[in-house]
Formats: structure tokens, C-alpha cells, sequence
């Protein structure tokens, strides 16, 4: 992109040094045409108006909502995305990040330039905000409706080049729909301050609801391009859309980003023994088995499966278990599930919890230094499996039963609501026996998967290049 301005020189305050000018001087004016391509530097900078300084300066800004907080595997999908388009984005870039955290204590750093703004607020808060946005449809302003944290957002809106909706979900579907309309507000935003919006593969569907489909069917045909990280989601959104809407499926973001794991000399450093076992990476959610009569029945049968995959493991193998948390923080957090599966090892069993402190970054180097993975979390399983660390995956939503799909690992993927405990140990004992094989297998099919993810920053960085020429 290309800025031009005419810049009072009137006053000399500073100097600066500066890239790639094409300049001409006179009495009292300077023209400046910033350009990439030109050669040369400006050494002597003058103290312009802020506007015009932003004007030459501004960077490209990418507005993305919809992101979950308090969850590694979310947070890595993120990651993958902002590595992504900076490394695909010649200009330098700006992001500034929605994100849902409970406590909103919690921050992440990033290598990147992101803000991070919250969506937890009062109900006041929100609604005045609400109020405001609908008042600014009918062209009237009134600033004294929002509060400093409402009044950052609304900003975020007005100087964002694009908006993105982010990796993850499905927060659009029948799954989450208790708090769907929300996420739809943050999209209905940018339709009203007419930004371009993507959707960078998240998961969708299903899509039930009568009343929520007339909503679904209004703001999905909003998008300027939609993405899904599998054709399960597609499938559903067909039903929905028809299948005159462009669907592109590619891949769940994390996967484009390649993570190196840690040696294991790195990660046990003073507990060098355990290097030499045989290490096995656990992240289980404690499921509720929404819709069951029975519940905590349910709830029991997939504890007694997964305690009894770890005890056969422990008959076979001398192993040490990495129990890894997803989910962290003051509100919502697995610690306390994962104790309870640890404490009902075999006595003597080598076993530790992994610190809910390490970024989404380690816990993937943590997957892919281990032997197998026992995954009934979703981002857990596409960290094992970008590594080809072989293993078991229970899934509870479509999501991840649509990532073995593409791995060619359908066969270790299990329904949590229907468990088979003989049929999952026969699998963990193939895993084990035909690792060579089936990693092979992992590194064919990733490698191609990774491609389909990289193409969701691909479409994206072109849809801003073509946006903001």
C-alpha cells in the first residue's frame, strides 16, 4: 500500500531515521510518497500532525473476535495465525485480539504486535454498548454510552482494515448456542462499520435450531470468505447455506505452524532417568455428556475407560505419564480431573502434571518429545499428531474426529459416548508395536494437511491486499 501526504516542515524537532522515501524539497512543503520499492533513506524527519504521522506510518490492522480464552489449544490455533500473516505480510502489521477470558487477569505474550481487548464485561457495559452500535446504524453517535473498555473495541472497529473471526469454536452451532448470539454480535459489528471479514477456519455446526438459523443464515452469507478446518462443518453449513455458498475447507490453523520438541535431556534436566521411559502425553476433559438421561453414569463409564487405558499401559510399558492441562486459570481449569485420573494409577507409577503455566508453544514441544498420546481434548491430539506422535484420540465433538480423518487415523478415533475399553487397548497395543509404520503414515498425510492449513493465511493475506489497495 501506498500513502501520500503534503507535510508542513515548518518546525524542526527531531530527526529520525527512515525507509524507502521518494522526496521533493521547497520553501515550505515537503511531498513524501511512501514506497517499499523506492531506494534511499530520509534522514531528517520532521514532527508532523499525529494524523499525518499515521498516515505514512500506519501499519496494517487486523481485527480478530471470537477468541476463546483459558484454553492452550485455542490459544495455539491463535499463535499459528499471527505467524502466519506475518510472514506472509510484507508491511508491518497490527493485531488486535476479542478475546472471552473469565479471568480476565490472564494475559499471553506474543512475538507479534497484539492487543488484547475483553469481551467480559457487566451486563450494563454491554448493553449500552449494544445500544450505542444500534443508535450509530441510524447515524447517530453518543460516546457517553460506552465506558473505557467498550469505547477500545468500538475503536478497534473504526481503524481496522479487516476483521477476522477466530480459529476454534465451533462457537457457531448448536453445541455452544447458549452464548452463539454473542459471537454473532462481534460479526454484526463489522458488517455495521463495513469492514471485510473472514472466517479463519473454525469448526461449525450442527444447526438445529429454527430461530438461531434464521441468524445463522443471515451473518454467514456476511462473510467475504468462509473457512472450515474440516468437510464435517462443511457438510452442516451446506445444509444451512445450500450449496451455492462457497465453503472453502482447509485445516485447523495450529497445524501450519511447526513447533520443535523439546529433547528430553532439555525437559527432565535433573530427572534424567526419566528420559529413557517410555513417555506418554495425557489431556482429558472432564465431560458433562450434555443430553444423557444419565449423565453421571456416562460420566463414569469414560473415567473407568480412560483409567483402565492407562493401568494396561503401565502392564505393558515402563512408562511415564505427562498429564497436560488444556484448560487453565482461576475459572475454568482441568488440574483438578487430571489429579483425580493421576491418583488412580497403579501404586509406584512414574506419572507428573504439567505446569498450566506453559504457553500453548511448550505443551507442544511436550507432545512431541512423548511416545503416545492419550487425547480426549481436541488441540491436544493436533499437537501429537503434527508431531507423529501416534496414540488414542476420544472425541467428543466432530472437530477432532474430522482431524484423524485427514491424518488417516480414523481408526484410533473413539466416540466418547459409545466406548469400547477392549477396542481402544487393541489400538494403544498397534500404536505401540507398529509405531514405524504408522508415523510414517503421520508424516505423509501432515504434511499435506499442513499445506491445506497454511492456505487459510494464504486466502486471508489476499483478501487484505485486495482490500486495501
Amino acid at each position: 500500500m501506498k500513502y501520500s501526504s503534503i507535510i508542513d516542515i515548518s518546525c524542526l524537532r527531531k530527526e529520525y531515521t527512515l525507509p524507502t522515501w521518494a522526496y521533493t524539497q521547497n520553501e515550505a512543503s515537503f511531498r513524501g510518497v511512501f514506497s517499499k520499492q523506492e531506494p534511499g533513506y530520509l534522514t531528517s524527519w520532521l514532527e508532523v500532525s499525529p494524523y499525518n504521522r499515521e498516515l505514512i506510518m500506519r501499519k496494517k490492522h487486523i481485527l480478530i473476535i471470537n477468541q476463546h480464552g483459558e484454553n492452550r489449544g485455542d490459544e495455539s490455533a491463535l499463535r499459528a495465525m499471527l505467524h502466519g500473516l506475518e510472514k506472509r505480510l510484507e508491511d508491518d502489521t497490527a493485531f488486535t485480539v476479542i478475546v472471552q477470558f473469565q479471568d480476565t487477569s490472564l494475559q499471553l505474550d506474543f512475538d507479534q504486535d497484539v492487543t488484547l481487548l475483553h469481551m467480559k464485561m457487566s451486563l450494563v457495559e454491554f448493553a449500552l454498548m449494544v445500544l450505542y452500535s444500534l443508535l450509530r446504524k441510524i447515524k447517530i453517535t453518543l460516546p457517553f454510552l460506552l465506558c473505557e473498555q467498550t469505547r477500545d473495541i468500538i475503536k478497534a472497529y473504526e481503524k481496522c482494515d479487516i476483521v477476522v473471526s477466530a480459529p476454534g469454536g465451533p462457537y457457531f452451532g448448536d453445541i455452544y448456542a447458549n452464548h452463539e448470539i454473542l459471537h454473532w454480535y462481534y460479526v454484526w459489528l463489522a458488517d455495521l462499520f463495513k469492514k471485510p471479514l473472514f472466517l479463519y477456519a473454525p469448526s461449525a455446526g450442527p444447526f438445529t435450531g429454527k430461530i438461531l438459523n434464521i441468524v445463522r443464515k443471515y451473518f454467514y452469507k456476511k462473510f467475504d470468505i468462509i473457512c472450515l478446518r474440516e468437510e464435517i462443518s462443511k457438510k452442516y453449513l451446506e445444509n444451512l447455506l445450500g450449496k451455492k455458498q462457497e465453503i472453502i475447507v482447509t485445516a485447523d490453523s495450529a497445524i501450519q505452524q511447526i513447533v520443535k520438541p523439546y529433547s528430553r535431556e532439555e525437559y527432565f534436566q535433573s530427572r534424567n532417568s526419566l528420559a529413557k521411559k517410555f513417555l506418554v502425553a495425557v489431556s482429558a476433559i472432564e465431560y458433562k455428556f450434555p443430553g444423557e438421561s444419565d449423565p453421571q453414569k456416562k460420566q463414569q463409564e469414560y473415567t473407568d475407560a480412560l483409567i483402565d487405558c492407562l493401568k494396561y499401559l503401565t502392564e505393558i510399558k515402563e512408562c511415564h505419564f505427562l498429564f497436560v492441562p488444556q484448560l487453565y486459570g482461576k475459572v475454568h481449569s482441568d488440574m483438578n480431573y487430571l489429579v483425580k485420573l493421576s491418583e488412580k494409577l497403579p501404586p509406584h507409577t512414574s506419572w507428573e502434571i504439567v505446569s498450566q503455566e506453559l504457553n500453548s508453544d511448550k505443551q507442544r514441544a511436550i507432545f512431541g518429545m512423548c511416545d503416545l498420546c492419550i487425547a480426549s481434548r481436541y488441540h491436544p491430539q493436533v499437537f501429537a499428531g503434527t508431531s507423529n506422535v501416534p496414540g488414542i484420540c476420544i472425541y467428543y465433538e466432530h472437530k477432532a474426529l474430522g482431524f484423524m480423518q485427514f491424518l488417516g487415523m480414523e481408526d484410533f478415533a473413539f466416540d466418547i459416548r459409545s466406548l469400547d475399553v477392549t477396542a481402544m487397548k487393541k489400538q494403544l497395543t498397534v500404536a505401540i508395536t507398529e509405531k514405524e509404520a504408522i508415523t510414517n503414515t503421520m508424516k505423509k498425510n501432515i504434511k499435506h494437511v499442513r499445506q491445506r492449513s497454511s492456505k487459510t493465511s494464504e486466502l486471508l493475506v489476499d483478501l487484505i491486499q485486495r482490500k486495501t489497495e
